[in-house]
């Protein structure tokens, strides 16, 4: 069991560390495997950053003083899910919310080649 400490751009982080979005897009660059965590660490632009309470807002800053959390892999895709009338509604909605993010953040309908999806849960604090 490994630990891949990662970017998580604020677009998603707090619906990742609310557990809204319970999976993660990634090039398969690490060989994620099942069980391994992800340290998610915040990043805008490329740049660490952290929340500050007091002007509300994401502000640059180290990687160390950087907002983070972690999650635990339960389980990684190669490809997509695929819709079926049989599908229960829990399943169409994780099917079109990963379909939402492909062409949000990818451009995309399509698993990029070399990307997988990590489906991931808010590791106990």
């Amino acid at each position: 069991m490994k630990t891949h400490e990662l970017k998580l751009d604020i677009k998603y982080f707090n619906d990742v560390k609310s557990g809204k979005k319970n999976f993660e897009i990634r090039k398969n660059d690490r060989d994620f495997r099942l069980r391994d965590n992800l340290k998610l660490i915040a990043c805008r632009n490329g740049n660490y950053v952290r929340w500050n309470k007091n002007k509300k807002k994401w502000v640059h800053t180290t990687k160390r003083k950087a907002d983070k959390f972690n999650v635990k892999i339960l389980n990684v895709m190669h490809g997509i899910p695929q819709s079926s009338k049989w599908a229960d509604s829990y399943q169409e909605i994780y099917i079109k919310t990963i379909n939402k993010v492909l062409n949000d953040y990818f451009s995309t309908d399509r698993l990029p080649d070399g990307y997988v999806i990590l489906g991931i849960e808010r590791a106990a604090r």
